[in-house]
């Protein structure tokens, strides 16, 4: 759950993409969100759980964690929370059993938020993280390890992919070295085969499937410890990296949570600069030998956009983003020196639309309007509560939600618009994933290093669940 002040963080993601965000991102703080926090609050019902071996129920409408540094008032245990952290707690449950009947007489060990230390085998010391749930089926005299599996835990709906994932890779190779690594200092020549088989697993509630994962029993994934070993090989070049003070900055889908992007506040200009270079490189590719300029050019484009092809248009459309963070920089330098006094020719602070609101509290306007003979219904318009709403409630059964979502509700697709997708064949990953419980086939560890897939969703549209839920 919590990764303390690790330089390299097993769950940052971005610095294995672009060496330079760990220096851009130095100078801000860290905190932490709404959602964020909430999460933390069921990362912690789930250790809880783990730790005294009880149902989430157990801790049902009770105050847990109080005077936690992310919330002193603690989290309250409701319905919700219980059924999205009882959906981990049966997967662990369900694996151990698996195990067991896998690797007769052997022991299965189920660890709550144990420490990895990938970067030690490296001989680093910025580099490790805390893992949500470790599960290792061992021989029972010899110690001897059959199969080692990492869990992480997911609370919010962002969707996370299992896939080539740089957080449970660092996760299981820091899980692993203790039994793969040479030497007092556990570092190379790494033995993979000392822990056969491996797993790496997502448990995300509110996502479609709920569990997720890559195994080294599962010949589709291509998954093996020895590719884990190598896929942290190439983490340790990329940390090194990160060493360099004048490491590059390589902009891609990792800016988004990036403390340093212009859009969170940030100052990096990484991909503002890609977006410019993208319009500079086509201008001079498209514009004419007639000493035309880059405003020229770009008056062309507007004045007919049909004489660009589909690469170009798509190209151009990529530059946006970082284009539109320039505009966003300069309005906001517009507006500090606006209020600092300054005067920007044809800029002033003025009122947007305003609206209308009560002069008091809910209850007393209420009391006010009911005496000038307004009833309560007037006051109150009723509202017919919405499918979602239904879905969320505690007063009905699941069996009474299923047949409502069955013979009452229809699901209505929203109206086509246009959105940023992968670049390789959306359709042909549909089928794909249909047909394998929601995990895609990889067949090289260097696409861990590839661009990042510009919209994880499309698997959760047409992934097939996977399990018992």
């Amino acid at each position: 759950m919590s990764e303390g002040h690790a330089r390299l963080g097993c769950s940052n993601k971005r610095w294995p993409m672009c060496a330079g965000s760990i220096r851009e991102e130095a100078g801000y703080e860290d905190v932490a969100g709404a959602a964020a926090i909430d999460g933390t609050g069921s990362h912690l019902l789930l250790e809880l759980c783990l730790q005294n071996n009880t149902q989430a129920a157990q801790y049902d409408q009770q105050i847990i964690s109080a005077n936690h540094p992310d919330n002193p008032n603690g989290w309250l245990v409701d319905v919700a929370r219980i059924k999205r952290v009882q959906m981990c707690l049966d997967y662990v449950t369900r694996r151990v059993n698996e195990l067991k009947a896998q690797f007769e007489g052997c022991t299965v060990l189920v660890e709550a938020e144990g420490k990895a230390d990938p970067g030690g085998a490296f001989g680093r010391d910025d580099w490790w993280g805390t893992v949500d749930i470790t599960i290792t089926a061992r021989h029972p005299m010899s110690g001897e390890v059959y199969f080692m599996e990492v869990v992480d835990y997911k609370d919010g709906r962002d969707y996370v992919s299992e896939k080539n994932n740089t957080q449970l890779i660092s996760y299981l190779f820091g899980k692993m070295r203790p039994f793969i690594a040479s030497g007092p200092d556990k570092c190379r020549p790494f033995k993979p085969n000392a822990v056969p088989h491996c797993r790496m697993t997502i448990v995300q509630p509110k996502t479609n499937p709920v569990v997720r994962y890559q195994c080294s029993t599962r010949t589709e994934d291509n998954v093996s410890t020895t590719s884990v070993v190598e896929a942290a090989e190439k983490l340790s070049v990329a940390a090194r990296l990160t060493d360099n003070p004048d490491a590059p900055l390589t902009p891609g889908d990792h800016c988004q949570w990036c403390k340093a992007n212009p859009k969170r506040g940030g100052h990096c200009s990484a991909k503002s600069n890609q977006s410019l270079l993208t319009v500079e490189s086509m201008s001079e590719i498209a514009i004419d030998a007639d000493n035309s300029n880059l405003s020229e050019y770009i008056g062309k484009i507007l004045a007919d956009p049909k004489s660009l092809t589909e690469d170009q248009l798509s190209e151009l459309a990529d530059s946006e983003e970082g284009v539109q963070a320039i505009f966003d920089k300069v309005k906001t330098e517009i507006k500090d020196r606006i209020e600092q006094g300054i005067t920007v020719p044809g800029y002033a602070m003025v009122p947007g639309k305003g609206s209308n609101v009560w002069n008091e509290d809910d209850e007393t306007i209420a009391k006010k309007l009911k005496s000038r003979r307004l009833k309560n219904a007037d006051i109150y318009p009723p509202k017919l509560i919405s499918p979602a709403q239904v879905m969320k409630s505690d007063l009905l059964t699941d069996d009474q939600k299923a047949r409502i979502q069955k013979e009452l509700i229809t699901f209505k697709g929203g109206k086509l618009t246009l959105k940023k997708v992968a670049h390789d064949h959306v359709s042909e990953k549909v089928v794909a994933q249909s047909s394998t419980e929601g995990v895609e086939s990889q067949s090289d560890v260097e696409l861990m290093f590839a661009d990042v897939p510009k919209t994880e969703p499309v698997a959760e549209v047409a992934a097939e669940e996977v399990s018992f839920f």
